[in-house]
């Protein structure tokens, strides 16, 4: 017997009528009594014969039911787990990230991720973006968030929203009013100015558009490639760094923090390897990073 027959069957033991086993299986009449009549003949011996419009199980289908009764039950326990892992996926996502969103983004998007999937475990590995693409190639990484990454045969991008470049400084730079004011990006470079450098995707979006202002020959008084070390040094008055909002405000030292003149912006992306957000629990995870740039 297949499994589909001892389902249909279980069924009319369990109703004592073709009409009522269609009904619990969601399914025509017509097809139950073609699927029994199929058992029949698989197993050669008759399963039910009908008395006074009933159908009355034969000894062999008594006995039949008594043996299948634990392979139902763990159909039925199947169907509770598959029913409750769509509600509350279960299992183990490994999740990179730049270490910049590593502060704030991710911390914020696992809190919230925990409070409503509390049975998935997180692996959480903070990697530059070369790294997190690599990484994601070799399955060493499930998912992961960058800014701006290139373009990756074998890699799914997706632009969860944009993060404005802001100008960042200690508290009270240029006075306490000025926060809502854009700042130049000449008056930033001509200033005691922090550089990221231009080896990843916001250090080049930052030094194509100096490039197109002109000021792509200003000198960086620090150089500071990793952005958080940038923005504490900003913090303690030490220039001003130009940086996505997200790591702004990623908490640390309080920082002044103020839009630029023209205005730039990084989009962040979701990545993953072809084909390979195949679980509830990815999709779910990347539902919560998605929440935040929706409002």
């Amino acid at each position: 017997m297949r499994l589909r027959h001892i389902e249909v069957f279980h069924a009319i033991m369990r109703t004592g009528s073709l009409s009522k086993a269609a009904e619990l299986l969601c399914v025509s009449q017509p097809a139950v009594s073609k699927i029994l009549a199929h058992a029949e003949r698989s197993v050669g011996i008759k399963l039910f014969n009908r008395v006074h419009g009933r159908l009355q199980p034969t000894r062999e289908a008594e006995l039949l039911f008594s043996e299948t009764q634990k392979l139902q039950n763990n159909l039925d326990s199947i169907r509770d787990l598959a029913r409750n892992l769509a509600l509350q996926p279960e299992g183990h996502l490994r999740i990179g990230c730049l270490p910049s969103l590593g502060l704030r983004l991710i911390p914020q998007a696992v809190q919230a991720f925990r409070q409503a999937f509390p049975n998935v475990s997180l692996k959480i590995q903070t990697r530059h973006t070369e790294e997190l693409l690599n990484a994601l190639l070799t399955r060493d990484l499930d998912f992961a968030v960058a800014l701006n990454p290139p373009a990756r045969p074998g890699i799914t991008a997706v632009e969860l929203g944009r993060a404005a470049v802001v100008c960042v400084g200690p508290p009270g730079h240029d006075g306490p009013d000025s926060s809502a004011e854009p700042v130049a990006l000449a008056t930033i470079v001509e200033g005691d100015w922090i550089s990221i450098g231009n080896t990843d995707p916001l250090g080049e979006l930052i030094g194509n558009a100096l490039e197109a202002q002109g000021l792509d020959g200003h000198v960086a008084t620090i150089e500071a490639q990793t952005w958080y070390v940038a923005r504490a040094l900003a913090a303690r008055g030490v220039g001003c760094v130009l940086l996505d909002e997200l790591t702004a405000r990623a908490g640390g030292e309080p920082v002044s923090i103020r839009p630029v003149e023209p205005a730039m912006s990084v989009g962040v992306f979701a990545l993953w390897r072809d084909g390979g957000l195949d679980s509830q629990a990815g999709r779910a995870f990347l539902d919560v990073l998605r929440a935040p740039f929706a409002l």
